[in-house]
């Protein structure tokens, strides 16, 4: 009975302090490193290269607590796949939407934070499989999680290690597990 009381009160005085809510902008940019898997029915095949891309978020929370963003993104990966002793160009690219979870506490050096999101339009392309060009919409999704580092009071840099689940035609999927840094900034 005294429990109940104790959290009675407490939610009673958590509903009296004022407590105000940014509304801001931040949008990011980065680069990295991919290894990814494409598998289909006939085969399975690694690649791995470069990829860069960025996002912008609109932004609410309650400062110097955590924040969530919401907004888009666009990414692009340049791979290479030995396939029967060849090398070849894989290029996917994708855009969508993006949501970003991060905490903001003062007394912690970084802000760890999670990102989520659904392409909403993806392109895949190489030309040795007889996959010219070939787009998929909404089959393709991402998790993150990473931390960043204010360098200056609006400038942060940040690091972040994504997944990513793309499902194509024929039964083609597309599995990464990619490595990025990169700089936002918060307006």
């Amino acid at each position: 009975m005294k429990s109940v009381k104790i959290f009675a009160l407490a939610v009673v005085g958590l509903m009296i302090v004022p407590a105000t809510s940014f509304a801001f902008i931040d949008l990011g940019a980065y680069g990295g490193y991919s290894l990814a898997s494409l598998e289909s029915n006939s085969m399975s095949e690694d690649l791995k290269g470069w990829e860069y891309g960025c996002f912008g978020h609109l932004t609410l929370g309650i400062p110097m607590l955590f924040s969530v963003g919401f907004g888009g993104f666009y990414h692009v990966t340049d791979a290479t796949m030995d396939y029967s002793g060849k090398k070849t160009d894989v290029t996917r690219s994708s855009y969508g939407i993006d949501v970003m979870g991060t905490i903001e506490l003062p007394m912690l050096p970084v802000n760890p934070f999670v990102r989520a999101g659904v392409a909403i339009n993806e392109t895949l392309e190489q030309e040795l499989l007889n996959i010219a060009k070939k787009e998929k919409k909404f089959g393709s999704y991402y998790f993150a999680i990473g931390a960043g580092y204010s360098i200056f009071p609006f400038v942060r840099v940040f690091a972040e290690y994504v997944y990513n689940f793309s499902k194509q035609e024929d039964d083609t999927k597309l599995m990464s597990n990619s490595l990025h840094i990169g700089a936002m900034l918060s307006i």
